[in-house]
Parts: C-alpha cells; structure tokens; sequence
C-alpha cells in the first residue's frame, strides 16, 4: 500500500457532483449515469423513513426539502453528507482546497471506514488512492484508523491550493482563467469553462 498516491477522480459538473462522487467512492463497481439520481433518492427514502430526522437540522419542512434535494438541478452539502455517513456507516471526510479544512461526518460515531471528497468552492469530487492510471484499481473505502490517509490526502489538497485550482466566489467579479488567460465577463460563463476544462483557476481583473 505504500506506493499508492493520492488522485482525484472527475465526476460530471451537472449540480449533482456529490451525490455522483459518494456513489463512486461507495460502491464504483456499479458506478454509472444514473447513479446520481439513486444516490438522491436514498437521501429522500432516507428522510421519509426516519422520524429521528428533524426539521431544525435540515432548515425547512421535510416536505420542501424532499421536493428541493429530489430537484436534479439542486446542489448537495453538509447535510446530505450527514445523512449519507449514517447511511453508509461509514466516516466522510470533506476537504476543501482553498482553506485546506476538513470536515469528517460521522466523526463522532464508531464506523471504521472513511471515504474522502475534495471541494473547489464549487464542485466535488472524488479522492482516492492508486499507483497507476487504471480506474479500476482505485482504491476509495480506508481505514478511519489510519491517519496516514488524510496527511497524504491533505498534502495533496496544500498543493491543490499552491497551483489555485479553487473558486473563491465571494471574491471573483470580473473572470479570467490562469490556465488558458480566457476572460469572461461574468460567473455563469466562468464556470461553464471550469466545468469544460477543469480549470479553475480564476483571478479578478
């Protein structure tokens, strides 16, 4: 296992990037087109069939919050990765590039497996571990015990960070792209290039 190496893995920017990247991490044997869809609707069977699951913690009634996560066009947080932790029985650990941080759901609770996901300040994505290119040897479920895990995923996040591969939105008006030096002239068009490139790095002009 030493030769493995930190890799990030691209899911589609289509709104629904966490719910796809959980899937492939999860379970990437069965990963697919549709698996975004499934893996919201677990979400919604999930808040349907647990009355523990209380209206404070998701911010509304749960049914407008069913009608917004059943929504293809509307994004996953915190709270899906809460709730998708205590799906799985399984610690997820969010890294966010820009300040590095991570958030581990389930980090209270007793589950002995972790999963990772980067975050760009716009979009997840998958982090696994492999020693070549061939996706099929990813390897996405670890040992929550093994903290070697997450000082080798957040080196790779620090360099992530050093290269400016994030979106700081609050602070972007006027887009230009440090990959290719395209401007745009405003958010929509920026990150319809992000999400046909991959590029993210952006600066303020």
């Amino acid at each position: 296992m030493t030769d493995l190496e930190p890799i990030q893995r691209y899911v589609n920017s289509d709104n629904s990037c966490l719910f796809s990247s959980i899937s492939y991490l999860v379970d990437k044997s069965n990963f697919n087109e549709n698996s975004s869809i499934i893996y919201r609707m677990m979400i919604v069977d999930y808040i349907k069939d647990n009355d523990n699951v209380k209206e404070d913690f998701l911010g509304m009634s749960k049914d407008s919050y069913i009608e917004k996560i059943a929504d293809p066009d509307s994004w996953g947080g915190g709270i899906e990765l809460k709730i998708f932790s205590d799906i799985f029985k399984i610690k997820i650990a969010s890294i966010d590039i820009e300040s590095t941080r991570i958030d581990i759901f389930g980090e209270t609770k007793d589950y002995d497996k972790i999963i990772f996901l980067i975050y760009n300040g716009y979009h997840y994505d998958p982090l696994v571990m492999n020693s070549k290119d061939d996706m099929e040897s990813d390897v996405t479920i670890f040992d929550s015990n093994d903290y070697t895990n997450i000082i080798q995923f957040k080196e790779y996040i620090e360099n992530l960070k050093s290269k400016g591969h994030y979106v700081d939105l609050e602070n972007v008006h006027n887009y230009k792209c440090n990959n290719c030096n395209e401007v745009y002239e405003n958010e929509e068009l920026a990150m319809l290039h992000g999400e046909q490139t991959n590029h993210w790095n952006f600066k303020n002009i």
